[in-house]
């Protein structure tokens, strides 16, 4: 994996990260070794987070991970394991928002969530009108028996 390839996934799995709570100035320096190694940073502020490709040497937390690790913590939403050493009361504001990191985007799990209700809502549309259909069948058939009757 190459630097550029390592930097996208964790920037991408980073900028999920629940962090509307924060209202503090954060700068977090990762150095990522192993495999596609290099350094970046993630600041956050006013509740966002914005990752970037370059070294922040006037961090409050630095991060020094295997690039694989560091991947891996994140997807597995173990991000709060990670190996923080800086200004302690700052890694305890930012371990729960590293910790809840969704795998997918919002908008897919709701959408899948929203295509799963209107599956249920058919199911069950579909129910009613059988049953409705079943009733009606159900009260044809007594009108021709009471017509037969009537005639005999």
């Amino acid at each position: 994996m190459s630097y550029e390839e390592m930097f996208a996934k964790a920037s991408k799995m980073l900028s999920k990260a629940k962090v509307s709570d924060i209202n503090e100035h954060i700068a977090i320096q990762f150095d990522v070794t192993g495999e596609g190694c290099g350094v970046f940073y993630a600041e956050i502020s006013e509740g966002s987070i914005n990752v970037q490709p370059y070294d922040y040497r006037d961090n409050d937390i630095s991060v020094s991970v295997d690039s694989a690790a560091l991947i891996t913590a994140l997807e597995t939403k173990a991000g709060d394991t990670l190996p923080f050493v800086g200004d302690e009361a700052k890694i305890a504001l930012i371990k729960p928002a590293f910790a809840k990191i969704p795998k997918k985007p919002v908008r897919a799990a709701a959408k899948k969530v929203e295509d799963k209700v209107k599956a249920a809502a058919k199911k069950a549309e579909d129910k009613v009108k059988a049953a409705v259909e079943k009733k009606s069948t159900a009260k044809k058939t007594t009108a021709k028996k009471t017509a037969k009757k009537a005639e005999a």
